[in-house]
C-alpha cells in the first residue's frame, strides 16, 4: 500500500535531492539500528515523507555524515545523522507493518492463509513497540480493524473505507503533538491516507478483480474504469491533495526551506504524476 509518495527527482534542485537521499537513507540507517535490520525491508518513500514533516515541526537539527550501508558497502554515502523524526518515521512504520501482517493472516483462508502465515513470520524479527508508543500502536491496531470489517462486509463506499485509512495516518503523523500542530499534522495525515488508498485500490484493480479480493473501487465502478470513472477519481484525489497543502502551508518551514521544496515538490509535482500515471489519465 506505499512507496507512491514520492519526489520528481529531475525537478528538484540539487540540495534538495542531495536531502531527500541523505533523508532516505538515513532513515534506512535508523531503522537497522532502532528497528532490527529485517525492518528495512519495509523502508518507503512515504515513511521518509513523514520524516521531513517531523523535522520541520519539531524544530530538528539536520546533520549529514558519510556512511557505509549494506546496500553501498564500498562508497560512503551522505546520510541524515539518527534523530528523534528518523526515530519515529522508524517506529510508526515497523509498527504499520506488523499489525498489516497480522491482519492479512486473520481475514485469509485455505492456502492464501497458509500463504499469509508463511509471509506473516516475519513479523517476529522486527523489534515490538516502544513503550511510548503503545498508545500509538492501540489507534491503529482499531484502524485496522475497521479497515478489515469493512472489508467483511464487501462495502461499495470508496470514502468510509479511504476516511477510516486517512484516519489511521492522521493520528500516526500527529502522535505525541499538541494544539495547532496536532491538528495540523492530523489533517496532513488524514488528506494523505485518503489519497494513498484511492491510489492503491486503483493500481490494484486488475489484480483485484482476477483474485477476486476486496476492492472498494471494483464495487463502486464494476470491472470496467471508463474515461468518465477516471476522471471523477483523479478529481477526487486532487482534492484531496488540495487539502493537505492548505494544512502544509500553515506550518512554519523558517530555516527548513530545502526541506519546503522537496515537500512542494513531492505533492505539487511527483504526487500529481503518480496520480495520472496509476489511473492512465491525463487532464485537459
Amino acid at each position: 500500500m506505499f512507496g507512491y509518495i514520492k519526489p520528481n527527482t529531475p525537478e528538484l534542485k540539487v540540495k534538495e535531492h542531495e536531502l531527500y537521499k541523505a533523508t532516505y537513507c538515513g532513515l534506512c540507517k535508523t531503522m537497522g539500528k532502532c528497528t532490527g535490520c529485517f525492518s528495512k525491508f519495509t523502508l518507503s518513500y512515504d515513511f521518509a515523507f513523514l520524516a521531513l514533516l517531523r523535522t520541520v515541526v519539531d524544530r530538528t537539527k539536520v546533520e549529514v555524515k558519510m556512511g557505509r550501508c549494506m546496500a553501498h558497502p564500498i562508497k560512503k554515502r551522505p546520510m541524515v545523522k539518527i534523530n528523534d523524526s528518523l526515530k519515529f518515521s522508524a517506529k510508526s512504520s515497523v509498527i504499520l507493518t506488523r499489525l498489516k501482517l497480522k491482519d492479512n493472516v486473520n481475514d485469509s483462508h485455505g492456502f492464501a492463509r497458509l500463504g499469509a502465515k508463511i509471509v506473516g513470520c516475519v513479523s517476529v524479527f522486527l523489534k515490538k513497540t516502544d513503550k511510548n508508543l503503545k498508545e500509538l500502536e492501540e489507534k491503529i491496531k482499531a484502524h485496522i480493524s475497521e479497515l478489515s470489517a469493512l472489508e467483511k462486509q464487501n462495502s461499495d463506499s470508496l470514502d468510509q473505507t479511504a476516511q477510516t485509512f486517512g484516519a489511521l495516518l492522521g493520528d500516526c503523523a500527529s502522535h505525541s503533538y499538541e494544539g495547532a500542530s496536532k491538528r495540523l499534522m492530523y489533517d496532513i495525515g488524514f488528506h494523505l491516507g485518503k489519497w494513498i488508498y484511492v491510489i492503491d485500490a486503483v493500481d490494484d484493480f486488475e489484480s483485484d478483480i482476477k483474485k477476486k479480493s476486496f476492492n472498494p473501487i471494483v464495487n463502486s465502478y464494476g470491472t470496467e474504469l471508463g474515461a468518465g470513472a477516471r476522471e471523477a477519481l483523479y478529481h477526487a484525489m486532487m482534492l484531496e491533495l488540495s487539502a493537505m497543502s492548505k494544512s502544509l502551508e500553515l506550518l512554519d518551514f523558517s530555516g527548513y526551506e530545502e526541506i519546503y521544496g522537496i515537500i512542494k515538490n513531492v505533492i505539487y509535482d511527483g504526487m500529481v504524476k503518480e496520480s495520472g500515471r496509476v489511473l492512465k489519465f491525463t487532464p485537459n
